[in-house]
């Protein structure tokens, strides 16, 4: 029983860290407002949100407290999980300090799902519109837009993707390293 409360608080915790970095990269990317699915993420985030942004107002594109409430989600999450083992995880330095690199993996895994999702996309549903893959789309440019700079399309065939996964796969194995 205990290892269905501890999955399903995971779980449940993932999710809600998963909606604020979402939120976060969704104005960092500077995509779409009106997209239906950045209105989604805006309105399933706006209540924790707006008190934290009287305390911590964003900084040009990057909206910190959304980072912030991640970042607290992913702290409250493992004090949960030690709570469940009857435990103490760590110091609370050690715990925000695994907080913050748990969001940091989080947001390289997203960019890396994305990228892949837009490629799998560009063969199979050439051309055609979707809300979804509109944000991915935009999600995905500003970092791939300096890789288009250094490897050009060869052929019509865009392999700067390749170059960012390189680069997504080194900092992820660094991260997981610390």
């Amino acid at each position: 029983m205990n290892d269905v409360v501890f999955y399903v608080v995971t779980f449940l915790f993932r999710i809600i860290s998963f909606l604020f970095v979402a939120r976060f990269l969704l104005q960092a990317c500077r995509v779409d407002f009106y997209n239906p699915l950045s209105q989604g993420f805006i309105k399933a985030t706006d209540p924790v949100l707006q008190p934290l942004r009287k305390v911590l107002p964003g900084y040009r594109n990057l909206d910190i407290a959304s980072l912030l409430a991640a970042i607290l989600a992913d702290v409250i999450m493992i004090f949960a999980i030690g709570a469940l083992a009857d435990q103490m995880l760590g110091t609370f330095l050690q715990i925000l300090v695994s907080a913050i690199i748990a969001v940091a993996l989080l947001i390289v895994r997203i960019f890396w799902w994305s990228i892949l999702i837009v490629i799998v996309a560009s063969f199979v549903a050439q051309g055609s519109y979707h809300p979804a893959l509109n944000l991915l789309q935009q999600i995905t440019e500003p970092i791939l837009a300096p890789a288009r700079r250094l490897l050009p399309a060869m052929g019509g065939l865009d392999f700067s993707p390749i170059l960012v996964f390189l680069a997504l796969g080194v900092v992820e194995r660094i991260l997981q390293q610390v």
